[in-house]
């Protein structure tokens, strides 16, 4: 089956960000893409359109440049790093973000179903008598958002994205 990957700017049936072609270059000019080389032209294509519709789930600041486009991009209404986002272009923040989050996808087509604790997480933090809960190590948990699966893309993301950056939040207990 041959995947079907439309990257217009603002198109009515966009599903990705980025184009097979522009990412290519993208990887040409970065370290570690051995597998974005390697991986065939429908895999490179369905792996741009899963990483673009898993970040068209983060919550966006500003407003769709058109009310008929398929994507969350382009956008208006926003200025992140002094970069004020218009119809014209998406950031090349959210291009790269997309780039990196499909490479993540081939090396690991099932990330997003579920996340698997790492040592340290912990469940319960208690200040009377300081008592803090870790989760079972493995364990696995629901995936809230692809940056729940890649927290590094927070970095990409940043300015333009909202809850992306800031404070975390932790459950706190009073006995």
């Amino acid at each position: 089956m041959t995947v079907t990957l439309d990257a217009t700017l603002a198109g009515a049936n966009a599903n990705s960000y980025i184009s097979v072609a522009d990412a290519t270059t993208y990887f040409g000019n970065r370290l570690d893409s051995a597998d974005w080389t390697a991986a065939t032209a429908d895999n490179k294509a369905a792996s741009l359109i899963t990483a673009t519709t898993w970040l068209d789930t983060v919550e966006i600041y500003g407003e769709r440049s058109s009310t008929t486009q398929a994507l969350k991009w382009p956008r208006t209404d926003v200025t992140c790093d002094g970069i004020e986002a218009d119809a014209t272009f998406i950031p090349k923040q959210i291009l790269n973000a997309t780039c990196e989050a499909a490479l993540a996808l081939l090396r690991n087509p099932t990330m997003m179903r579920d996340v698997v604790t790492a040592p340290g997480s912990y469940d319960e933090v208690e200040l009377g008598e300081l008592r803090v809960k870790y989760r079972e190590q493995g364990a696995v948990e629901s995936m809230q958002s692809i940056t729940d699966a890649l927290p590094w893309l927070s970095s990409y993301l940043k300015c333009w994205a909202k809850g992306i950056g800031g404070p975390k939040q932790i459950r706190i207990y009073r006995s």
